[in-house]
């Protein structure tokens, strides 16, 4: 298998987790290192910015000499907002990797394509490494790629609707054309 890199980083595991839906930061911890992934999603909305990041509940559960710290967006409805979750993550804990998610969607999460993009070019003129959650869609994903997106994180299927990968075709796409 082709190894996974993205911004210059090599990933031995190809499973990303998120820190959401854990009974606790104990629990949570001991997930991630059991399941040997190296890239962790936080949402910023779930941190105390006005504590340190070493002493955060959530985030002093997490060791970054293992595992990527990568806040996300979750909760933006816009371009602007995103921007300035992704910004105030710069700002309180140092974070320059981000997943952009702009979900004005409340019941199925479903990512906002242009307000994507939007969000993307200026955070990627800001430095930092972008990686979008997209539609399974090749166009945008080429797009966003072109834009100097690190990677983009395609759904599988709507959020929450358990029906497993829906969108394989859509998915071989980016995976065969996208770098």
């Amino acid at each position: 298998m082709q190894k996974l890199v993205i911004a210059g980083r090599e990933f031995a595991s190809r499973l990303f987790i998120g820190t959401g839906k854990f009974g606790s930061a104990a629990v949570m911890s001991q997930a991630i290192e059991e399941c040997g992934s190296e890239l962790v999603t936080v949402a910023l909305r779930r941190v105390n910015l006005a504590a340190a990041p070493e002493s955060d509940a959530l985030i002093s559960q997490l060791n970054p000499e293992k595992v990527v710290i990568v806040p996300n967006t979750s909760g933006a409805r816009n371009a602007e907002e995103a921007v300035r979750i992704a910004r105030l993550a710069r700002a309180a804990g140092g974070f320059d990797w981000v997943k952009l998610e702009l979900t004005p969607d409340p019941n199925y999460l479903l990512p906002d394509p242009i307000e994507t993009m939007k969000a993307a070019e200026v955070l990627v003129q800001d430095g930092f490494v972008v990686m979008p959650y997209i539609n399974a869609d090749p166009v945008i994903a080429r797009q966003l790629e072109d834009a100097g997106a690190a990677a983009v994180m395609p759904l599988g299927a709507p959020i929450g609707t358990n029906r497993g990968l829906t969108t394989k075709e859509m998915l071989q796409i980016i995976i065969d054309e996208i770098k």
